[in-house]
């Protein structure tokens, strides 16, 4: 339904506006394409996540905030960058990327370097956690005159952790396989050069960054769901 009204919104706007219509491919965040030589594009959003039931009973309340940014260089390539915070649980991303496109098709492969820093106290002590984290990716997109499609698949591998309650100090195996995520994005161009982007993402892990704070006792993969909002500035 809301793609259906954003859909039905984009035809009244095109059909009330004289100036040629804007390439959704050279706009889009997500979408791989060759960004403006050094030019930042940067995209601010929102995303919510349902941690598994042998975690919590209930979903995360309240969303993760989503700072998105990239820069564009020579050859096809750019940098990526992103700040996801929600306060007590926060993780800085950056990594280059390989962008090709061909006419409405386009791929790319990056990777990505995570920090992640958790904070919180509760009944006197003090929890932190820190993690590096590596994600190689692959992305392929589809576009359409209005509209720009991507599928991106990631791995996950944890370089180093640590995590300490009061003061207990638990570090974790280095560079340890956490699973696999896959996500499909759709964005979508609301007036002007603004792209609205709704993304839903899977993470098939067994540690997920955002419940630092939570040690599961089960050596198993969960799958746990992300329904990610973004507005591209």
């Amino acid at each position: 339904m809301l793609i259906a009204c954003l859909l039905g919104f984009q035809a009244i706007l095109f059909a009330q506006e004289k100036s040629p219509p804007v390439d959704i491919g050279k706009e889009s965040i997500y979408f791989p394409h060759h960004y403006g030589l050094y030019k930042v594009q940067y995209g601010l959003g929102f995303y919510f996540t349902r941690l598994p039931f042998d975690w919590v009973e209930n979903a995360l309340q309240a969303p993760l905030v989503d700072l998105h940014l990239t820069f564009g260089l020579p050859a096809g390539f750019s940098i990526e960058g992103t700040l996801n915070t929600v306060v007590v649980s926060n993780q800085v991303t950056l990594g280059p990327r390989w962008n090709f496109i061909r006419n409405n098709f386009s791929f790319n492969l990056g990777y990505d370097l995570g920090y992640v820093l958790g904070m919180m106290n509760i009944g006197g002590f003090s929890n932190t956690g820190m993690m590096l984290i590596h994600y190689p990716n692959l992305s392929v997109g589809f576009k359409t005159r209005t509209l720009a499609f991507t599928f991106k698949a990631e791995a996950v591998i944890i370089g180093w952790a640590q995590m300490k309650t009061g003061e207990n100090l638990m570090v974790k195996p280095s560079n340890v396989f956490d699973g696999v995520t896959g996500g499909i994005y759709m964005e979508q161009r609301i007036f002007k050069k603004k792209i609205l982007v709704i993304g839903i993402k899977d993470n098939y892990l067994k540690y997920y960054w955002p419940a630092w704070m939570i040690f599961p006792t089960f050596d198993r993969y969960y799958h746990i769901p992300e329904l990610h909002l973004l507005w591209v500035l």
